[in-house]
């Protein structure tokens, strides 16, 4: 059977470029090509489609997704084309887990990271789809990124697609494809803060590890407003920063901003007062990254030649 949630993060490098690109979030279809990647279409939906959760129905108006997909692709999708799928931090789960070893065949594996994610997630992850990226090898020890969805979440996104003939391979939180656009080869900690809906997605990453990744439903402090307010974000924040401190024994070098809109530089100021640490926020060479579209953008970043 063929897996839709890649078995491996490390796959992007050495599989060939999808045909298409797609972001989907609470209110809005992004879409671009490879072959292409100056030309990115955005459609703004008439109303709120999908709220993302990781063991509930994700999907209110899939009708709304189905419509915009021409409009956002260009055509009708008629050919089987190869299509990656860029889906809510929050319909997901993600963990750094620590091994003192990690079994070489793929089944083992799997077993021994449903094993460690059991107790943690909240569907049957005997039922789960899984991806992984070993970051770490070390003596008595390996660190593992891993990624678990339950399944019939898994398909209600990829039905959309697969429902108007698309083919697809890759399938990945927001967070992790955006990374591409965080990623520094100077040393130090990086602080990514990245905003969707009513969702905060926080990861700290040393150039291309990441260390920490944590993604808040904030829905039930007033919804979007309360991700949008200072005072509920920069407490965050300093948790995070404590933890670089606390836990990796290194301070955090810069915050990188992501979803905040016209609310970013003064966040960014805020916090940069408080905490003394830079901010800076997601750029990319394709466009501005906004919580529509950041990890489009990230793949971009990745497949374009």
């Amino acid at each position: 059977m063929k897996l839709s949630f890649v078995d491996r993060i490390q796959r992007w490098i050495t599989e060939p470029p999808p045909d298409h690109l797609f972001e989907i979030t609470e209110t809005s279809l992004a879409g671009a090509s490879p072959r292409n990647p100056g030309q990115t279409k955005q459609e703004v939906l008439a109303e709120r489609a999908l709220t993302a959760s990781p063991s509930a129905p994700n999907l209110l108006k899939p009708n709304l997704y189905r419509e915009a997909l021409p409009r956002v692709s260009g055509f009708g999708g008629l050919k089987r084309t190869a299509t990656a799928l860029v889906i809510p931090d929050y319909a997901v789960r993600m963990a750094i887990l620590d091994f003192e070893e990690f079994p070489s065949g793929e089944e083992e594996r799997a077993a021994l990271l449903r094993f460690r994610l059991r107790k943690s997630v909240p569907f049957h992850i005997d039922e789960a789809q899984l991806a992984y990226s070993v970051q770490l090898e070390e003596a008595k020890r390996v660190e593992v990124l891993a990624v678990a969805i339950a399944r019939p979440i898994l398909v209600e996104y990829e039905s959309i697609f697969t429902d108007a003939g698309y083919r697809v391979g890759l399938v990945t939180p927001s967070s992790i494809a955006t990374l591409r656009l965080c990623i520094s080869a100077e040393k130090g900690i990086t602080l990514l803060a990245k905003a969707a809906g009513s969702t905060l997605s926080v990861l700290l990453v040393e150039q291309s590890r990441v260390r920490l990744v944590r993604s808040l439903d904030l829905a039930g402090e007033e919804g979007e407003e309360a991700r949008r307010e200072e005072h509920n974000v920069l407490p965050l924040l300093q948790q995070t920063l404590a933890y670089a401190e606390d836990q990796i024994g290194q301070p955090v070098s810069r915050f990188l901003l992501c979803g905040f809109g016209r609310d970013t530089d003064s966040l960014g100021k805020l916090a940069e007062k408080e905490f003394d640490v830079p901010y800076m926020q997601v750029r990319s060479r394709f466009g501005a990254a906004s919580q529509e579209n950041a990890g489009l953008l990230g793949l971009l970043e990745q497949y374009a030649a």
